[in-house]
């Protein structure tokens, strides 16, 4: 079931408690990194949420920038913020968590993770499984981005439910399903949804995140990495051993 982003409240932010009245638990975005991209995921939300727990993460700034609004700031690396941070798995309260930083989040912090408690060996993404993939880019450890699109998306895509806004043609799939059906030798294949909160803007809740680490760490092996949106996404293969 799709990720439900409103409720029935009148404030866009707050949750349905028991009983039918409103909550006060407000929409948690913790946007990891403060470029171009970060900076244009706050204003967005902000837009949207004009009421949101909105907190920024970058460790090149010693003071929080101008453009930080009523945002909270923390002057720290990413992945060290995310680690640290308690991400609940009760979906009301648990953050939605916006990569705004040049890599795989999701992979990195789980990586760490299961570090801890074992041998993780990182994997190239395997030569049968490239060809099942639209337009890859290998990067430098391995790891697979892709896309619907062969071309540049205009920051501001709302991401229609059925069309690609810049072609005017249905998209052939969503690419977080077409990834699921993915058949790598030997691998078992996992995906995290990148759902989007804003146009431009994408996120998941930290609860899926440790939905994923709980399933490694119960069936050590290899496995396929993925953070994918509807049109765009990013792959890393590693083996873990308990």
């Amino acid at each position: 079931m799709a990720e439900r982003l409103t409720s029935h409240c009148p404030l866009s932010n707050l949750f349905r408690a028991g009983g039918g009245d409103c909550s006060v638990i407000m929409e948690q975005y913790w946007i990891i990194g403060f470029g171009k991209v970060g900076r244009r995921a706050l204003v967005r939300l902000r837009h949207k949420s004009p009421d949101a727990d909105i907190t920024i993460v970058d460790p090149r700034f010693s003071e929080p920038p101008e453009a930080l609004q009523t945002a909270q700031w923390h002057a720290e690396d990413g992945l060290t913020f995310l680690i640290n941070k308690n991400l609940n798995v009760r979906s009301e309260i648990s953050p939605w968590i916006v990569p705004a930083l040049p890599l795989h989040l999701a992979y990195e912090w789980i990586a760490v993770l299961l570090k801890e408690s074992g041998p993780f060996k990182t994997c190239a993404v395997p030569d049968n499984v490239i060809p099942q993939l639209p337009n890859v880019v290998i990067g430098p450890a391995g790891q697979a981005y892709m896309s619907n699109a062969d071309f540049i998306c205009p920051e501001n895509c709302n991401e229609p439910k059925k069309m690609c806004p810049v072609t005017g043609q249905p998209r052939s799939y969503r690419l977080y399903k077409h990834l699921s059906g993915v058949q790598p030798s030997g691998y078992r294949s996992l995906i995290i949804r990148s759902f989007q909160l804003a146009p431009g803007v994408g996120g998941y809740r930290g609860r899926h995140l440790i939905e994923v680490l709980t399933e490694i760490r119960a069936n050590p092996g290899k496995y396929l990495l993925s953070t994918a949106s509807k049109c765009h996404g990013v792959m890393h293969a590693f083996e873990t051993q308990a």
